[in-house]
């Protein structure tokens, strides 16, 4: 886990209009995990969002590998957006507010 002072949009014009209209970023966005790696903005390191970002490891685990999670995921932002997808859902579910 690394402490970062924001989570940067990316520079690709498409991309980055792709990740705000989703919900996936943007100025709210306080934790990403990429495979095993969680980065949390300072001052938002909790426990609920630590549990959150743990539980997609976790996903990444139970899908074999970052290459095999990642399609699933972005399909399910592209269709029905950041806050409905399922596995955001799921992550959510499991967040913890104490450690």
């Amino acid at each position: 886990m690394k402490l970062v002072g924001q989570i940067r949009l990316p520079t690709d014009p498409i991309l980055q209009q792709a990740a705000i209209q989703t919900g996936l970023l943007g100025p709210e966005t306080v934790g990403l995990t990429l495979g095993h790696s969680i980065f949390i903005t300072q001052g938002n390191l909790t426990p609920r969002v630590l549990s959150h970002e743990c539980r997609h490891v976790y996903q990444y685990e139970l899908g074999g590998s970052i290459a095999a999670f990642l399609p699933v995921y972005l399909q399910q932002i592209a269709s029905v957006c950041y806050y409905d997808a399922p596995l955001e859902q799921d992550a959510r579910a499991n967040e913890r507010d104490t450690a």
